[in-house]
């Protein structure tokens, strides 16, 4: 199945058919793309003639979904959202459709922990969820991993060979997300005590659940990867015609956008890459509004990018953290041995984002000494996506951990540098997402005492990032005062 699901992935990914691939199958994905798309465009046309209705909530409801599936940075923006929505005084609920064993919802929890009054909910009727959140009715969603007892794995044992050197950044913290004591049971957040504060909805991957009206669409579009082969799932990575899509948008966002921040660096051939579809989705833009004599704002394009954020120790981010445990700065990666097994986007991008953080910093005044100065920093990159049951596959665990022990033995050799075995915290949310199997995989990485490497979305442009907060706040201002009458 798992090399079934390769197979599909690289087929959608480029405009050649992969070579050895059986013409009966390739026929046999042509077949069901076009019946996806017939339902798919006879349903939104149901919505557009007014057969269907989509059924309003008194509470502004924000939309983020996007043109294909994947790796376009919809749970980023929609934690973005959330942090914007809460900063305008209403208390945003995400409303997640919990693919992928609820990963998304697990690690939205603990990324929102901070932020009054948010909670993450997950169900297939989301407008059902919505309704029961303004009621008040309690809503049953996946346990709070704080509060669950973490069987096999010893979170005190460490790696050998695991010294804190050269990490002058370290520091002591107690993070309001590693207590369980007040908060919900049930969604993992304090409970909303000011029963004033108004509600405003995130609709998470919400482009074609056309059920629920929204008050702002925001589609996303991945300009690393683009279109694939331009086709409608599941011969192509399209979940509908990339017009449709974003001729109801709001805003989009071009996403891994290449930006001179310092944070990653980009080839000409990607930078101009992503210029091309900048380009495409406005010529999309242009030709749908004459199409349809569209007299409303036009759409905001924007340009986002992830930002690396921090690192934890595996145990630390999976237990009840002791306050006095030091954290490691995310410096502590200059000049390491990285691998990477991962199964968040494209090996790619990956692989650019962990060789900016273990490359030497010549340059940055807090560089300090030892490690982060050394030329020793390499990255290497086992590409998982689309495969979130690796994690639960004990062969493929095996390899995973055997490769890393092989890395460390050579730590200690003179002029080699520290090996490190870093996982993105999408994928230890679908690790810790699976009640049943978690703690198995956990105990089997124990053994390579993982680094977490957390991350965030950031508009590129501060011009931009003020024009997505006023589009917002005027949103959410339009939206409480129609609901008040």
């Amino acid at each position: 199945m798992r090399a079934l699901r390769r197979l599909v992935r690289d087929i959608a990914s480029s405009s050649d058919v992969p070579a050895g691939t059986p013409p009966a199958f390739v026929a046999l994905l042509d077949a069901a793309s076009a019946v996806h798309h017939r339902l798919a465009a006879a349903r939104r046309w149901a919505y557009d003639e007014r057969w269907l209705t989509p059924t309003k909530v008194p509470a502004p409801v924000v939309s983020v979904g996007d043109v294909t599936w994947g790796r376009t940075g919809k749970t980023p923006m929609a934690e973005y959202i959330a942090r914007e929505i809460a900063d305008e005084g209403f208390a945003p609920v995400v409303l997640s459709r919990g693919y992928w064993a609820g990963n998304e919802a697990t690690m939205l929890r603990r990324r929102l922990a901070d932020v009054p009054n948010a909670r993450v909910l997950v169900g297939k009727d989301r407008y059902k969820l919505a309704r029961d959140a303004l009621e008040g009715n309690k809503i049953n969603t996946t346990q709070n991993e704080t509060q669950m007892k973490r069987k096999g794995f010893d979170r005190e044992k460490r790696f050998a060979g695991d010294v804190d050197v050269d990490d002058t950044e370290l520091r002591c913290v107690t993070e309001k997300h590693e207590s369980a004591s007040g908060q919900d049971a049930e969604s993992g957040f304090e409970p909303n005590e000011n029963k004033k504060t108004q509600t405003a909805f995130v609709l998470d991957d919400g482009a074609q659940h056309l059920r629920l009206h929204r008050d702002l669409e925001i589609v996303m579009v991945n300009t690393s990867y683009g279109w694939g082969n331009a086709k409608i799932f599941p011969r192509g990575p399209l979940r509908e015609p990339i017009g449709t899509v974003l001729s109801t948008a709001d805003i989009i966002a071009l996403h891994r956008f290449p930006c001179d921040d310092g944070t990653e660096e980009f080839t000409e051939n990607e930078l101009e890459k992503a210029k091309e579809i900048e380009r495409e989705v406005r010529g999309y833009i242009i030709n749908s509004r004459k199409a349809n004599q569209i007299n409303r704002v036009p759409p905001l394009v924007i340009k986002t990018h992830i930002r690396p954020t921090k690192i934890e120790r595996l145990a630390r981010y999976v237990g009840d953290s002791p306050p006095h445990e030091w954290r490691p700065p995310i410096s502590r990666l200059r000049g390491s041995r990285v691998f990477c097994p991962s199964g968040v986007g494209d090996a790619n991008s990956v692989k650019r984002l962990l060789e900016s953080l273990t490359a030497p910093a010549v340059n940055d005044p807090k560089n300090g000494y030892g490690l982060r100065l050394r030329q020793t920093g390499s990255v290497e990159v086992w590409d998982y996506a689309g495969h979130d049951d690796v994690w639960f596959d004990e062969f493929e665990l095996q390899n995973i951990v055997g490769k890393f022990k092989a890395m460390h033995k050579k730590s200690g050799d003179v002029g080699q540098s520290e090996a490190r075995l870093v996982l993105f915290e999408a994928d230890v949310g679908r690790i810790l997402g699976n009640n049943k199997r978690k703690f198995d995989t956990l105990a089997m990485l124990q053994q390579c005492d993982p680094l977490v490497l957390c991350t965030e979305l950031v508009v590129s442009d501060d011009r931009d990032a003020a024009k997505l907060k006023q589009r917002l706040e005027e949103t959410l201002r339009k939206g409480t005062t129609e609901n008040r009458y």
